[in-house]
């Protein structure tokens, strides 16, 4: 144990309102509350969350003071003698305080007494407040290193930890080291364990663990795992619901066209349903029927094709009804315009011809097609000579417009 009364490099203090604090010099002491943080879980708690001084953990009731700075005396290896316990707390020495009458303090303790009723709580001997060994910045250092020096054992003993050291490094061990400490998983799923369970926990337990699914790389929960494998996974294997292979898998979204496509084991309809054969069969037989029903396929194409023969015959003698049908009134619709225009636009074909005909004396009179002056008009006819006719004969084309009578209306 280093030489702490006879050390000539000493602890640096401060004041700080009543309470006392030190920082560390090189014989290895921490501040008290420092030393408080560490001996009573400090910032970080056994489990492993963060929480201040004066909060309680997740789950945890709020504790009081003595409580957080109580130290289980039985984790020493050997029983802690009576000069290093306190006899306000019962607790072992912190920064003690020694008074005249030689008896020690916890610091927080003795500036508690020196408040109320300053007196050595085992003898009744007064304190002396203008002692300079009971300022506030002021610690019996031997003591207290005396203290540090103490074997211990780990808190988690029971558990099966087999760490054992010095006081001074217990918190340290049990905040961050201990493998039986207990904490709460990280990722809030309210599980607690041991630290050396952590990562079997996030592994294999943990529901709200970020896991990628081994078919299609989604990342999700582990909790809803069941529910993306059962609905909506695509590329989730699965078998045939035809059964047509035990040992073939087929990704979800492959599935459909499988079935529909190559499925050996699915049902289908002969492709010659068409012409009257009503045979359905699993695809791996229908190969079979085609064979044995060939004969009766080619008897079912050719009544088919008959049909059809007779049937094109008909519709070839419907056309032709009906085109001559549609130039009957193709002729009448013509002769209608005539009548509506209320103008004859004769033309005489093969004029030349007819001219040396009529010269010739072997053609008469060439008569129009009949017109009317208007829709409800006279009924006209035109006629032309075309050698002239009476005085113009011979060297005038002679013109006669003719009133026809008119049709009875039925």
């Amino acid at each position: 144990m280093p030489d702490i009364a006879g050390s000539s490099q000493s602890v640096k203090t401060v004041m700080e309102d009543a309470g006392v604090r030190a920082t560390v010099s090189q014989n290895g002491f921490k501040t008290p509350s420092e030393e408080e943080n560490n001996m009573t879980g400090g910032n970080h708690s056994p489990t492993g969350s963060a929480r201040s001084r004066g909060s309680s953990s997740r789950g945890s009731p709020t504790l009081s003071y003595q409580e957080r700075e109580k130290f289980d005396l039985k984790l020493f290896l050997y029983p802690l003698e009576k000069k290093y316990q306190c006899p306000i707390c019962e607790n072992v020495l912190r920064y003690p305080k020694q008074l005249k009458c030689g008896h020690r303090l916890c610091s927080s303790c003795f500036h508690e007494l020196a408040r109320v009723e300053p007196r050595c709580p085992l003898d009744q001997t007064e304190i002396d407040k203008d002692d300079p060994n009971q300022r506030p910045d002021h610690f019996d250092k031997a003591c207290y290193g005396e203290i540090l020096a103490l074997e211990v054992r780990c808190k988690h003993h029971e558990w099966g930890c087999k760490w054992e050291s010095d006081y001074k490094d217990f918190q340290d061990h049990v905040n961050n080291k201990c493998e039986y400490a207990e904490i709460l998983c990280q990722n809030d799923c309210g599980a607690k364990f041991q630290k050396r369970f952590l990562q079997k926990h996030l592994d294999k337990d943990c529901p709200k663990k970020i896991i990628a699914c081994p078919y299609c790389d989604d990342r999700h929960l582990r909790e809803d795992k069941k529910t993306h494998l059962a609905e909506e996974c695509p590329k989730l294997p699965l078998p045939c619901p035809n059964k047509c292979d035990k040992k073939l898998e087929i990704p979800r979204d492959e599935l459909d066209q499988h079935i529909e496509e190559f499925c050996p084991k699915t049902k289908m309809v002969c492709e010659f349903e068409v012409i009257g054969c009503s045979h359905r069969c699993s695809r791996e037989k229908m190969p079979k029927h085609y064979k044995s029903a060939m004969i009766d396929h080619v008897k079912s194409i050719f009544i088919k094709m008959t049909e059809q023969d007779e049937r094109l015959n008909k519709h070839e003698l419907a056309l032709k009804e009906n085109t001559d049908f549609i130039k009957g009134v193709d002729k009448r619709v013509g002769d209608l315009e005539k009548i509506a225009n209320s103008q004859l636009i004769w033309r005489i074909e093969d004029y030349t011809r007819k001219l040396k005909e009529a010269r010739a004396g072997n053609a008469d009179t060439l008569f129009s097609p009949t017109f009317t002056t208007s829709k409800h008009g006279y009924r006209l006819c035109a006629s032309v000579c075309l050698n002239g006719d009476g005085k113009g004969k011979g060297t005038h084309m002679s013109v006669f417009i003719s009133v026809l009578k008119g049709e009875k209306v039925k």
